[in-house]
């Protein structure tokens, strides 16, 4: 059977933390196929700060290419509007039925899953990978796994907010993002 992993998320911007997530999952569940998949609008989040949808394709296109593997997925970013994990990987799996479908979490996006648009039937064919960043989750659910990495405190809200500010980027984003926004002047 093969596996597919989906990686969501606003990527607003990608940062080194993303990266490293996308790294070690990869190696954990070495998957057939590992799709990032940007959102178009979280349901659950505050949008500030948007930038040009391009630049954000842009810039994970370069973490891709960093990695040596993914693939950019513009599933949510075409069907606009508010995106609802559910109806997009509801959609991918018809596309792709013989699949073990793999679905990356932060600890944050874990303690909202209740919430989530249709949980109980996403469990039935999702596998939620759990990203523990400096705090494990322990669970019985058979749809939940973990995965350890090493606790990176960088979010895209921060590397905003110091690009405003003036402030180094540097090693906060992968270089080659650092230099796109910094030549593109983003979040300034």
């Amino acid at each position: 059977m093969k596996r597919i992993v989906v990686y969501g998320g606003q990527f607003n911007p990608i940062h080194s933390a993303h990266e490293m997530i996308a790294s070690e999952v990869n190696a954990a569940i070495k998957p057939d196929a590992f799709y990032f998949m940007p959102s178009y609008m979280s349901p659950l989040k505050e949008h500030h700060d948007s930038i040009d949808i391009t630049d954000r394709l842009a810039m994970i296109q370069l973490v891709i290419d960093n990695l040596g593997f993914g693939t950019l997925r513009l599933d949510e970013i075409e069907r606009k509007g508010k995106s609802y994990t559910y109806d997009t990987l509801k959609a991918l799996h018809a596309t792709e039925p013989n699949t073990e479908l793999f679905f990356v979490i932060g600890t944050d996006q874990y303690d909202q899953l209740d919430q989530w648009y249709r949980i109980d039937e996403l469990k039935e064919f999702v596998t939620f990978i759990v990203v523990n960043r400096g705090r494990k989750i322990k669970t019985d659910d058979a749809s939940i796994i973990t995965i350890d990495i090493p606790e990176m405190a960088i979010s895209s809200t921060i590397v905003r907010h110091r690009c405003k500010n003036n402030e180094t980027i540097h090693m906060w984003v992968p270089l080659n993002v650092e230099s796109y926004i910094l030549r593109r002047g983003l979040y300034g």
